[in-house]
């Protein structure tokens, strides 16, 4: 398929599309006072630079009545936004023969007037007093003058321009064609660098873009040691950033942020949050984490259900409070105590009966049982409410405030209004940045002791167990035993309950301890939520006579040896067999291209032979639902929407590839969507 660079760097935004259409769909009664008299007495006005009009329409107008008077068709070229306003700035109307004539199939309504590449055109631009001014014209035509150009724009437009803006859709609004070649420009450096990188296009049926998964090799091996928890964070999708990104974190032993894949999603719906998750598991080598993290969305509730069945779903707290203004502004407004009630009801209950007896009663005080939200949060409690995170580890991946979320983390490479060029940039700065933070901690932490600054057991224990960056965290707990008071509340049979006032807290909490299974859970929740146990249950240990932390609530994730080290001598044997296999079919392949290339008849007998056994590999595999590990592969992969479900297809290359090798894989990969963009 021909790719028209032409048409795909002069793409007319859906947005600009509707709004050109309106443009051309407008009265010619509106035509400047100035050059109406002439028009209408049958003798138009030629364009000249400088001319002025009110608005755009009377600007479209006018060339539009020159062009019938004339005998040629226009069209709108391309058109501009101003970044700040959002308003249009800039248009270019052009003759209807302009651009390049295009390959059988790839325009969007075949039209008898051939393509001759054009020049006439005028170009509009708006002042700052907001009138519009013609800041160019173009003349000569290259072509013989046709009247009926006219008339079949005239009558093509509205078909044309409302196909074209019915087609532009998802990422397409996002990125451009010059846009998908930086990223496909891209994607082939980083697998040419490191042949384990992975990417995959999520195409629909019509092979227009829909969304976009990348992993690199680092991810692939981050995610190895620190597959426990993942967070799958939407919120530059949900706040209309200009570029939709989806980071897929996670958390390493430095309690440093890692990005475990990345990811542009062009529409928020069940099926494509399916395709990200489902396209990352396989990325990742296919085993699930225990515990996922997002926003409370109803699509990704869905998804997380269907592709992660097995493991824990979590709702980002920062991400739910920061809901309330927006759902529950008028309790807020009206009412001061609101949010004293809702945060004791949040984080001042410690048992699941008592969140439930305060939730209601204050759903009552403040009239909210007919709130949707209120009560999906509710239905919803037990993937986002402190009390419910028992046997749960976050790793400290939700916070309660913004300034600690991983959002705020990626916030130095994205901005709302920030281009897609931009974004690469900042994106290859801001990993150059993050593996420079993970080597200096790796040195430090191999290189220094922790320093103690206490003399108690459970400091000793753990400063040379935990990184510097948790110890020192750790450490803050061990030194607030001093500001505890401990008294045992109850006791059965199982378990003994203690009450601990924390001075410097200004609370007082509730431990719960199993003394036969050596547990204990304090409802401040420190361990579900960081990963290391508080000072309130380390009180409990150190009265009950423990001198050391029991293993279980020791995490190897914060451990200095945390990561996983493969040796050559260690990778699977699979692999080798793998590559066994590839090796025989290579040598194979070489014999049948050198006797196949002896003349056409052997050529295509060749051919045939290949696309058949193509064919039936990609059968037996599809069936058998065969999935190779992508440890030692390079991946890439475009999948492209059935009517009735999604097929993900990878493709895989075991050697290094050349620079035309390359420049092949990348034109393949852009004519797959480049349809979307003619």
């Amino acid at each position: 398929m021909h790719v028209d660079k032409v048409h795909i760097n002069s793409l007319v935004p859906s947005e600009s599309a509707k709004e050109a259409l309106s443009i051309a769909n407008q009265s010619i009664s509106s035509v400047p006072d100035e050059v109406g008299d002439a028009a209408y007495k049958g003798s138009v006005c030629e364009p000249s630079s400088g001319l002025e009009f009110e608005t755009k329409e009377e600007a479209y107008s006018f060339y539009r009545e020159y062009a019938r008077s004339v005998g040629f068709g226009i069209t709108i070229k391309a058109s501009r936004r101003s970044k700040k306003s959002g308003k249009f700035i800039d248009i270019k109307i052009a003759c209807s023969r302009f651009g390049n004539k295009r390959e059988s199939g790839a325009a969007v309504n075949s039209r008898p007037c051939i393509k001759t590449d054009c020049k006439a055109s005028l170009h509009i631009k708006r002042k700052e007093d907001d009138k519009w001014v013609i800041h160019s014209f173009v003349k000569e035509h290259n072509h013989e003058i046709c009247p009926e150009d006219f008339y079949y724009a005239a009558k093509g437009w509205n078909k044309q321009s409302a196909i074209v803006a019915c087609q532009k859709k998802g990422l397409q609004l996002a990125l451009d064609g010059a846009d998908v070649q930086l990223m496909l420009e891209h994607f082939m450096q980083m697998q040419d660098e490191n042949r384990n990188f992975f990417y995959a296009i999520d195409l629909d049926h019509e092979k227009r873009l829909k969304n976009v998964l990348w992993v690199d090799a680092k991810g692939q091996h981050d995610y190895s040691s620190f597959c426990d928890v993942v967070f799958f964070d939407t919120f530059y999708v949900t706040n209309k950033y200009k570029i939709p990104f989806v980071p897929i974190a996670g958390v390493n032993h430095h309690s440093q942020y890692l990005l475990l894949g990345c990811a542009l999603i062009g529409e928020e719906t069940a099926s494509s949050f399916v395709w990200l998750m489902q396209t990352w598991l396989k990325a990742v080598g296919g085993q699930a984490p225990r515990v996922i993290i997002t926003d409370q969305d109803k699509f990704l509730k869905e998804a997380v259900a269907d592709v992660f069945p097995d493991a824990r779903h979590c709702f980002c707290l920062w991400h739910v409070l920061g809901k309330i203004p927006e759902n529950l502004s008028c309790p807020m407004n009206q009412n001061e105590n609101f949010m004293v009630k809702f945060n004791k009801c949040v984080y001042r209950s410690w048992s699941e009966e008592q969140f439930e007896k305060k939730w209601w009663k204050m759903v009552d005080r403040f009239q909210l049982r007919e709130e949707e939200w209120v009560s999906s949060l509710y239905e919803d409690r037990e993937k986002w409410g402190p009390i419910y995170m028992q046997d749960v580890c976050l790793a400290g991946m939700t916070t309660t405030e913004r300034s600690g979320s991983i959002t705020s983390f990626y916030d130095k490479f994205i901005s709302p209004e920030g281009t897609f060029k931009e974004f690469i940039g900042r994106y290859k700065d801001f990993l150059k940045d993050m593996y420079e933070m993970e080597a200096n901690a790796d040195c430090e932490a191999q290189h220094n002791q922790s320093e103690l600054r206490s003399l108690f057991n459970f400091g000793k224990q753990m400063s040379s167990v935990y990184t510097d960056a948790i110890f020192k965290k750790f450490q803050v707990e061990v030194l607030g035993l001093v500001s505890c008071q401990l008294r045992k509340e109850s006791e059965n049979e199982t378990t003994i309950i203690f009450r601990v006032d924390d001075f410097e807290e200004r609370y007082n909490f509730v431990v719960a301890q199993k003394e036969d299974e050596f547990r204990i859970c304090c409802s401040c929740r420190c361990f579900e939520y960081r990963g290391f146990l508080c000072r309130h249950a380390l009180l409990v240990l150190q009265m009950s006579g423990a001198s050391d932390i029991p293993s279980r609530y020791i995490l190897k994730r914060w451990m200095k040896d945390a990561k996983v080290r493969h040796s050559v001598g260690e990778m699977p044997k699979r692999l080798n067999i793998r590559s066994k296999r590839f090796n025989d079919l290579c040598k194979l392949a070489t014999k049948l291209a050198q006797e196949g290339s002896l003349c056409p008849e052997t050529c295509d007998i060749a051919f045939q032979a290949i696309e058949e056994a193509l064919k039936h590999c990609v059968d037996v595999k599809n069936s058998s639902r065969i999935w190779a590990p992508n440890t030692a592969t390079a991946h890439s992969s475009v999948s492209i929407e059935d009517e009735n479900n999604n097929a993900i297809t990878a493709k895989s290359s075991k050697k290094k590839k050349t620079y035309r090798n390359r420049k092949v894989r990348q034109a393949l990969n852009l004519e797959c969507i480049c349809v979307c963009f003619s």
